[in-house]
């Protein structure tokens, strides 16, 4: 008997439709557990430096000289206009 034969597959529970869920991991099962991240981000406060997306318009003189910038420093466009924005007094 092969390893493919002797697996089960996976099975819907007969009450899935009322409290579906995955089985509990194990505390030894390093795999499955995420490190930093919680559920408790989706309610509580978030982390301050949490990476998010920021869509914006620009000329694209400025566009091609933050590409330069960031091909000649060898970091991405966003570590470079991250670090433009942070450096930048708010008043």
């Amino acid at each position: 008997m092969s390893a493919q034969e002797s697996r089960r597959g996976l099975q819907k529970a007969p009450d899935a439709d009322v409290h579906p869920t995955t089985p509990p991991t194990t505390t030894d099962d390093r795999s499955l557990r995420r490190i930093g991240a919680t559920t408790a981000d989706a309610i509580g406060m978030p982390d301050k430096n949490k990476l998010v997306g920021l869509e914006v318009q620009i000329p694209k003189s400025l566009r091609k000289s933050v590409r330069n910038e960031a091909e000649r420093r060898g970091v991405t466009v966003d570590d470079v206009v991250a670090e433009a924005l942070r450096n930048r007094p708010i008043h």
